[in-house]
């Protein structure tokens, strides 16, 4: 039995405390009121304790891309994820050529499997964003490469047994020519289904939502915008209460503000999220190839391409947690958005929750807001020297 004092914990989005927790077998197997006079393993006096965060769209990071990682890149990836306090991913995929997406999903649940008993990020599935997307939303996506989302499309995609398992969640726009049969079919198989990449107006979001669509991709970018008389993406899922919002919290493709409001509207369905890609964690200019196009970060640490089309983040979550606090955002409710609700995004109450039975990964938190100490299935991790 292992235990672990907090000041402050963040239990149900409330900070509390002091608390113990004690652990075993990998979980956190009881939670009481601290008297200061136990014996314990790990004493958090300053700083504060949460659940691991969770990234539901990473395309890559510290020079790895997710859709072509190899044994070292995936080790690489996960274990640099995990020393910033990201204890699981949901590894993302863009538009590209269907074979070449279905490979890359067989890719993602064989590296799950091989390191699922190692501490570093929980795999908990890929996330697929593309190739049913629309033209005219296309950001950074190659164009040429996006389809309908027809049955026969969805078979191909579907055929492999190894990409079945490990698809997790699939973004697509709602009104595309037979997406909305694709909502039922993907959500009637167990996938969580996202709007983005989307020119949909706020009644077809609405429709998607009733076809099973329980998730935003990236609220606010490359989606029909809000307006006054025609809600778009953005306001059909801030008002519906059967959607998470994905919000990128980098700090540049949602200014601080937005982020603010979309806290304000939508509350603890609020899901931080980074859309890191290849180049998070490396130094601005440093050019690496993503989606088949070369793409570096500027010296905002943004992602662009060439000719300046914002291909994605260059940071890992815990800067988008900083960067959203200095900005005057609470953070509980921040940290609750990269923890709690994103897994019930999912579905899950055994990760991103301080709870009884839920596993054991844990983040300390010190007073600047950066992680020093990480533990994954109740094992410490080293963390990055400041």
């Amino acid at each position: 039995m292992k235990r672990v004092r907090a000041a402050r914990a963040l239990i149900g989005g409330t900070f509390v405390g002091p608390v113990v927790l004690d652990l075993s077998g990998g979980r956190i197997r009881r939670i009481r009121p601290a008297t200061g006079e136990e014996d314990v393993d790990h004493d958090i006096v300053d700083g504060v304790l949460t659940a691991g965060m969770l990234d539901l769209q990473v395309n890559g990071s510290f020079g790895v891309d997710v859709a072509a990682a190899d044994d070292a890149g995936w080790r690489t990836l996960l274990s640099g994820l995990a020393a910033r306090g990201v204890t699981a991913v949901e590894p993302t995929i863009i538009t590209a050529p269907l074979p070449e997406t279905v490979a890359a999903l067989e890719r993602v649940g064989r590296a799950r499997a091989a390191l699922a008993d190692e501490p570093v990020a929980r795999v908990l599935g890929a996330h697929l964003e593309g190739p049913f997307l629309s033209p005219a939303r296309k950001g950074a996506h190659r164009a040429e490469c996006m389809l309908p989302p027809s049955r026969e499309h969805l078979d191909v995609l579907l055929e492999s047994a190894a990409a079945r398992e490990a698809l997790r969640t699939i973004t697509l726009a709602p009104e595309l020519p037979g997406a909305l049969d694709a909502v039922r079919r993907l959500s009637g198989d167990g996938y969580v289904v996202a709007v983005g990449h989307s020119d949909a107006t706020a009644a077809q979001v609405h429709a998607a939502g009733d076809a099973g669509a329980t998730m935003t991709t990236h609220v606010f970018n490359a989606q029909r915008p809000l307006k006054p008389r025609e809600p778009g993406v953005p306001g059909a899922v801030l008002a519906d209460d059967r959607f998470f919002v994905g919000t990128i919290v980098d700090g540049q493709h949602l200014d601080p503000s937005v982020v603010s409001l979309v806290l304000a509207s939508a509350g603890r369905r609020t899901v931080a999220v980074t859309d890191a890609i290849v180049t998070a964690g490396l130094a601005a200019d440093r050019w690496c190839d993503f989606g088949g196009q070369p793409v570096a970060n500027d010296a905002r640490g943004l992602g662009r391409r060439r000719d300046g089309t914002i291909a994605g983040a260059g940071i890992v979550l815990d800067e988008g947690v900083r960067r959203m606090i200095a900005a005057g955002l609470d953070p509980s409710a921040v940290l609750s958005a990269c923890t709690e609700n994103a897994a019930r995004s999912l579905g899950r109450t055994d990760i991103g929750h301080i709870a009884e039975g839920a596993l054991a990964d844990l983040v300390q938190w010190d007073a600047d807001w950066h992680p020093s100490a990480v533990w994954i299935g109740g094992r410490s991790l080293a963390v990055p020297a400041r």
